[in-house]
């Protein structure tokens, strides 16, 4: 049979049936299409009106409709046609077209692709051409302002540097106290840098040339004992004429007077001290006390644990408040005697036990008095290293 026009051709159309859920108005497409009109959409049996009831996204791979369709509505979706993707461009295809020449001109445009529309897109060139057109010698491109916008060129001259204040930028030449070359070379001139214009201690040792600080640079008094090094003064610093007298040692509290009673020393002072005659007391020979002698009572801290330091005292005193274990003493020496006072705190039921070095008639050691405020006292001699007798007097009153 003949037709007028294109004679139709035989083949299947294909079709995709979408469920609607009275929400979802975006539905993936089987096929990738160019054009709302390449497909027929059908919704409960009412073919819909291309880009007016839907319109495509995603470059085609997506049907966007402006209603969501209802829940049990028959949606279905025809391809007419499907979107062709060239993949290639001849050899020669660019290479063999005609060269501009010259600048492009405001109005000409430029392919571009958009990656997040996926597809080419044109730019025209007035777009681009602030930030491509050529620009004036020594000059820099910035956005001279504190908001976004359009950036514009900023001459620099030579040793200029540009400024920024927060609201743009200033090209800027050094002070004349302060200057710099192109090569970036600063140079500070003579004189220019005042004391004002220096923190605290920011200058010491380090910064001075050897031996550019002599006596006339120093005022009177300047140098005291906080600024000598320890040891930095010896013999051989001080002049043979300078006069040292006893006010200048230590806390100048001997007179020289009795500095110079060293001079009628004729051996070791200690040796001299050790053969002063008859009546002194001297430490490698027997006496006879003819007044009281005495030694103090050191007081001790209760805690679980007490280890006594025989070389503080002879005698010590606790107010235990602990259940404690006098511990083998520290510098005990065979020899040394004395007592130790033991006084029960305001609670009471306090109880001791003993080091290894405590040694007790019968080889038991006491049971202290465990009445509130009850006094004990245990009298001690050091025999040995690791054996201190010991006695004790009970309940003292």
């Amino acid at each position: 049979m003949p037709y007028i026009g294109r004679s139709p051709e035989y083949g299947g159309l294909e079709k995709q049936l979408i469920t609607a859920d009275s929400s979802t108005t975006t539905f993936a497409l089987t096929y990738t299409v160019g054009s709302e009109s390449s497909i027929l959409v059908s919704v409960a049996g009412v073919l819909q009106q291309p880009g007016s009831a839907y319109n495509l996204s995603g470059g085609g791979t997506n049907i966007v409709f402006t209603a969501a369709p209802t829940t049990g509505s028959d949606v279905f979706v025809v391809f007419l046609g499907r979107a062709y993707d060239s993949q290639n461009i001849a050899t020669g295809a660019v290479t063999g077209l005609s060269a501009l020449g010259t600048s492009p001109a405001s109005a000409d445009v430029f392919l571009m692709y958009d990656d997040d529309a996926s597809a080419l897109k044109k730019v025209a060139y007035s777009d681009l051409e602030s930030d491509t057109a050529a620009m004036a010698a020594n000059t820099v491109k910035v956005r001279d302002a504190n908001s976004s916008g359009t950036p514009s060129n900023k001459a620099v001259a030579d040793t200029q540097i540009l400024i920024g204040d927060g609201t743009g930028f200033t090209a800027a030449a050094l002070s004349g106290d302060v200057t710099m070359t192109n090569a970036g070379v600063v140079t500070i001139a003579n004189t220019s840098v005042e004391n004002a214009m220096m923190a605290v201690n920011s200058i010491d040792s380090d910064q001075y040339v050897d031996g550019s600080i002599d006596n006339a640079h120093l005022a009177d008094d300047a140098v005291g004992a906080d600024e000598l090094a320890a040891n930095a003064v010896v013999n051989a610093s001080i002049a043979s004429g300078a006069a040292i007298d006893a006010t200048k040692i230590a806390d100048g509290s001997v007179t020289s007077a009795e500095f110079q009673y060293i001079s009628t020393l004729s051996s070791n002072a200690q040796t001299q001290i050790n053969a002063k005659g008859v009546g002194d007391a001297l430490l490698g020979t027997a006496q006879t006390f003819t007044a009281g002698q005495r030694g103090e009572i050191t007081a001790l801290t209760s805690a679980t644990t007490i280890t006594i330091d025989m070389a503080d005292s002879n005698n010590f005193s606790v107010t235990l408040a602990h259940n404690a274990t006098f511990a083998n003493p520290s510098n005990d020496t065979a020899g040394q005697s004395g007592s130790i006072f033991i006084t029960q705190d305001g609670t009471g039921s306090r109880t001791a036990s003993w080091g290894t070095d405590w040694d007790w008639a019968a080889g038991t050691a006491p049971t202290l008095t465990t009445t509130a405020a009850a006094i004990d006292r245990v009298d001690y001699v050091i025999a040995s290293a690791t054996s201190i007798h010991a006695v004790a007097a009970l309940d003292v009153k």
